[in-house]
């Protein structure tokens, strides 16, 4: 599906209305305003649109090969960088209510779930299904060892030409963790021709909050013909919002992320491009949006955003990025090589049960990872809708993790520390992959495109840990994998689209890291998955009116799943899964200045074995973490008040329905049926090709949205220290947050 939003340009029409229509109007958007769905396009640049309905092309790089959104076979969302700057977006909770079939479950920034169309075992799951992108450089880790099922850098999104989401396994281009799809962060490149700057500054109060406020910054430099530098920075401070009652502390779930990135690019000669960058994010989290609450009621258990946590939960996280990418035109075909290297540290302490009088556990965790990737493609010219289009490529990658957990016995009577258990894993994974693609156009209407994709990979490492004693073995495996997409499209007229794919996607194996002593099988297999999706892509010649539908059907198998045996955890293959639904989405734009967009998506996932030995699931349980129903609504107003001063205001409304949290007889997760919940947001201001002013307020009515829930299941309710009862841990949304943001360019 392709979810497309008008941006409204800075050219609207300049005759000059009276006050009365203006108010009339401005009225009349506003209440049909209960908006939003995501921004949803590459907006044009100032100036290149003279009203909403002439919308710019939107070009997007999901086939690793430019081309127009709306000539994409398979279903894809596209948010441009302005849209998101004028919806306010900053975060990616925010992001993921926008973006239909996204499902996202954090309580704190950085440790996150992310699935696309119901690909989500739940917070057991040992690798992301969804692999993330910022240009070239994949930058979530593949191994399980590596934590990455939660570690997903929260990436700014300020200076970014757009996020492309594509759904459904893409495992042909991009590998082993793209099992139920592929986020793009795609950043504006240097210009050559001119220079530019451009920077932004917020604030605002979060209701029983604290303050807000943001500075971001980007400059693009010409330093010759052949030359030119781009620079952003940007510093941000979400505030708390929740007290901790054990410890007397307001406001404690405050969130500082500080970056940058810079890239330079080189065009010596004709046909050759380098390009230079590198990226770094500071992340420092002062506890969790989470409150302690109410299994039975999911309400808080000592008032509206509090939490009693006896310890301070924080999160470190540092994370850097270093690529460069070279292409060269041979006239045939076109080479490109790009090289990187990231770099993650975190840290992070949580508190845990007790297990005697006046004591409560704590865990403290930190580690790193370290990852060098490699790839070089040849691809073909285009060829205009006659004849064939071809690419060839070589993947690889070495990735290297360090981790270490501690678990800690806090005595309230002396309030001194002891080491209880400390565990650790050092392991390495490799991967080499080789890939083919080719598209064949029989005529500009009708085309075939198939890809295929050997992978194969090897692991090993040691885990240890300690029972009194220092311990440990060494763990290794090797897999290997074939995935594949098949692709027609059909053009019956100009502005419509009809397409039909398959495709296979797969996650990687591996060791299972274990004590002496411990009886359990040394790995675990890859995961299988096939995706058939049928869609329609439709528009008016004009572009006021488009349309996008897609229908898909996904058939998991050999899920990988915590089992236990004997007390014993370890990582396994013992589950099959269905996912089923539609994503449609539609923008109307009945006059210059005005546009309305929306989109539904229903996603039935559930199990269809029985793995009660493994997560706790029934055949017929829903998948974790996924709602049936979401969708949104958005509206936008753009006039113009002078011959050099334009005025906007528009609102966006997001909705889903309720989704459960784990599975029934689980032992890892308490099973919770986590209660639908929608946000409005609000926003208003006036521009001119050179400033912005914007006052803006999201969730507006203030509701309390639960993200997620999770505990010791089996200390559910137990009494510790006088200090109370260890309870469920609930994410919660932001409160109703107001913030006046002022954008300059040059």
């Amino acid at each position: 599906m392709i979810t497309l939003v008008s941006s409204m340009s800075d050219a609207t029409s300049r005759r000059r209305p009276t006050v009365h229509s203006v108010l009339l109007r401005a009225a009349a958007a506003a209440a049909l305003a209960v908006s939003s769905q995501a921004a949803i396009a590459q907006a044009p640049a100032a100036g290149e649109a003279d009203s909403a309905s002439a919308e710019a092309e939107i070009i997007v790089t999901a086939s690793k090969r430019s081309e127009s959104i709306s000539n994409v076979g398979s279903s894809i969302t596209a948010l441009s960088g302005d849209r998101l700057s004028n919806l306010g977006i900053s975060s990616f909770q925010d992001f993921s209510r926008l973006t239909p079939g996204l499902s996202f479950q954090s309580v704190t920034p950085g440790r996150s779930q992310i699935s696309i169309r119901g690909i989500n075992v739940g917070t057991t799951q040992p690798s992301s299904s969804v692999a993330q992108y910022l240009d070239e450089t994949p930058i979530t880790a593949a191994a399980t060892a590596a934590l990455a099922g939660e570690l997903n850098p929260d990436l700014d999104p300020f200076d970014m030409s757009r996020i492309e989401v594509l759904k459904g396994p893409q495992g042909t281009l991009y590998g082993a963790n793209a099992l139920g799809g592929v986020i793009k962060y795609v950043t504006n490149t240097p210009e050559f021709d001119r220079f530019a700057a451009a920077m932004s500054a917020s604030t605002g109060a979060v209701h029983k909050g604290g303050t807000d406020y943001a500075g971001k910054g980007m400059v693009n430099i010409p330093i010759a013909e052949w030359a030119a530098l781009r620079v952003v920075a940007n510093y941000r401070k979400d505030a708390g919002f929740i007290d901790n009652v054990a410890l007397n502390d307001k406001d404690v779930n405050f969130a500082k992320n500080r970056g940058g990135r810079a890239s330079l690019e080189l065009r010596p000669v004709d046909g050759l491009k380098i390009r230079l960058s590198a990226f770094t994010q500071r992340l420092n989290v002062g506890g969790e949006s989470s409150v302690d609450g109410l299994r039975t009621t999911l309400t808080p258990a000592f008032g509206d955003l509090t939490q009693s946590r006896p310890i301070p939960e924080l999160i470190r996280d540092r994370f850097n990025l270093y690529n460069a990418t070279i292409s060269y035109d041979f006239g045939f075909a076109t080479a490109f090589s790009t090289s990187s290297w990231t770099d993650q540290k975190y840290a992070r302490t949580s508190n845990g049960p007790s297990f005697a009088p006046n004591t409560r556990f704590s865990f403290a965790s930190d580690g790193e990872n370290k990852k060098f990737v490699q790839e070089v493609r040849l691809q073909s010219k285009d060829a205009g809708g006659h004849g064939l289009e071809w690419q060839l490529g070589f993947y690889y990658t070495n990735e290297r993790y360090n981790r270490t957990s501690t678990d800690l016995i806090l005595d309230f009577a002396t309030g001194l520390y002891s080491v209880d258990f400390f565990s650790g894993t050092i392991a390495k994974y490799e991967e080499k992959a080789g890939f083919a693609n080719a598209t064949y156009y029989f005529s500009p209407r009708f085309d075939i495109a198939a890809g295929l994709r050997y992978s194969e990979n090897k692991q090993d490492g040691f885990g240890y840990g300690n029972d009194g004693n220092f311990n440990g073995r060494s763990g290794a495996s090797k897999d290997d994998a074939i995935t594949w997409t098949v692709t027609g499209r059909y053009h019956p007229m100009e502005d419509v689209l009809l397409y039909g794919n398959v495709s296979r996607g797969y996650r990687a194996g591996g060791p299972n890291f274990f004590r002496v002593g411990q009886v359990i099988p040394t790995e675990f297999e890859p995961e299988e998955l096939t995706n058939y999706e049928l869609g329609l892509k439709a528009s008016t010649a004009d572009k006021r009116l488009t349309f996008s539908l897609a229908g898909f059907y996904i058939k998991w198998s050999s899920i990988q799943l915590p089992l236990i045996v004997n007390f014993q955890t370890f990582r396994g293959n013992n589950g099959k899964a269905e996912s089923k639904g539609f994503e449609a989405s539609g923008t109307y734009s009945p006059i210059d200045g005005l546009s309305f967009s929306g989109t539904l998506a229903y996603t039935a996932a559930k199990i269809t074995t029985d793995e009660r030995a493994g997560v706790g699931a029934a055949p017929g349980e829903r998948m974790a973490g996924t709602p049936r129903w979401s969708g949104s609504l958005t509206a936008d107003y753009e006039w113009a008040l002078s011959n050099s001063l334009d005025g906007f205001v528009g609102s966006t409304f997001t909705a889903s329905s309720n989704r459960p949290n784990s599975y029934k007889a689980s032992v890892n997760t308490p099973y919770v049926l986590l209660p639908g919940f929608s946000t409005v947001a609000l926003r208003a201001g006036v521009k001119t090709d050179q400033w912005s002013f914007t006052l803006s307020a999201d969730n507006v009515f203030d509701k309390r949205g639960i993200t997620d829930d999770y505990t010791f299941p089996r200390f559910y309710g137990e009494t510790f220290g006088g200090l109370g009862t260890y309870y469920d841990n609930l994410g919660v949304i932001r409160p109703r947050t107001i913030k006046a943001t002022v954008s300059l360019s040059l």
